[in-house]
């Protein structure tokens, strides 16, 4: 459990840190677009920060744990609302079908964040594991069919792109948005919406890990397909940033499943994740000196001078 809530607080932070990247470092030609991006990273990251909370609280919680599952039924909402902003504003028929699904959002948003009984009848805290009774009713169903219908305006928003574009730059933007998006959508409906029908609370996680792995797809394609025009300064600075701390959580996922192969189904200590990832985090720092130090070596081997293309690697 305590691995999963530092990976959720990591990739909350991640996803935030990514949508800060790009509205701030975008051109104003890109500004709506990315503004769409960086509203989507806000939403993100509370619902995963939210989803957190609701794991790891205590039955003395009940009074203010509440909030956290509103918000996380209706963040969720607003996250694919600001994808199709990004993903449509631009074509022909974006604006409307935009607007159109935020009024859907706002007012079935409004009714849980209002009425939340009208979606679940109870929050049940243990200290075995939580759950929420849900109210199987008219918000229940108002609330699927808007994921229904918006999820598949959204890649095929990308598809219709991707066939449309002749730039392979963008086509190869948009198949892997489609991809990501497709992929995480489908993952978190089966563990955040249909495992909970069947009072299976303890894989909700999944789902925000999914997302988080879609928010980086759509960086690496603003990055490695140009899709948005953004300063040299900011991807300087903060991409790094963003690339460390991915490569951080792959390694503590991988460290967490062959820790629990290796001990049984055990979970590390608080302690050992975080020395864990903090070696990792000073590793991955080090890199640029350890591919300078390679580079020394090899030339010492070869009793040659680096070539200025070795330094330029070890750089």
């Amino acid at each position: 459990m305590q691995l999963i809530v530092i990976l959720l607080a990591t990739v909350s932070i991640l996803t935030f840190l990514s949508g800060v990247i790009v509205f701030f470092g975008a051109s104003k030609g890109d500004k709506v677009r990315s503004l769409w991006f960086f509203l989507a990273a806000i939403f993100a990251a509370f619902w995963m920060t939210s989803i957190a909370t609701f794991m790891i609280a205590k039955p003395g919680d009940a009074s203010s744990i509440g909030w956290h599952v509103n918000w996380t039924f209706a963040s969720a909402i607003f996250i694919d609302v600001a994808f199709l902003g990004y993903t449509a504003w631009k074509d022909k028929y974006g604006k409307p079908l935009t607007f159109f699904f935020l009024l859907f959002g706002l007012i079935v948003s409004a009714f849980i964040l209002l009425q939340p009984h009208l979606l679940y009848k109870d929050v049940i805290l243990s200290n075995t594991g939580n759950s929420v009774v849900m109210n199987i009713g008219p918000l229940y169903f108002a609330y699927i069919i808007f994921f229904s219908l918006i999820v598949p305006a959204i890649v095929m928003t990308f598809l219709k792109q991707y066939f449309k574009s002749s730039s392979k730059r963008k086509k190869g933007s948009d198949i892997v948005i489609a991809i990501s998006f497709g992929t995480s959508s489908l993952l978190i409906l089966v563990f955040n919406l249909i495992f909970p029908l069947f009072n299976r609370w303890d894989f909700i996680w999944i789902g925000p890990l999914a997302l988080s792995a879609t928010i980086i797809a759509f960086y690496y394609t603003i990055l490695r397909y140009r899709s948005l025009n953004l300063s040299s300064i900011w991807l300087k600075i903060f991409s790094y940033i963003v690339i460390i701390a991915s490569i951080a959580i792959v390694y503590m996922i991988i460290f967490a499943l062959i820790f629990a192969a290796l001990f049984r189904g055990s979970t590390p200590s608080t302690e050992v994740i975080i020395l864990n990832f903090i070696m990792v985090v000073i590793f991955i720092c080090l890199m640029p000196a350890l591919n300078q130090l390679s580079v020394s070596i090899r030339s010492l081997i070869s009793g040659q001078k680096p070539s200025k293309k070795d330094e330029t690697d070890g750089k």
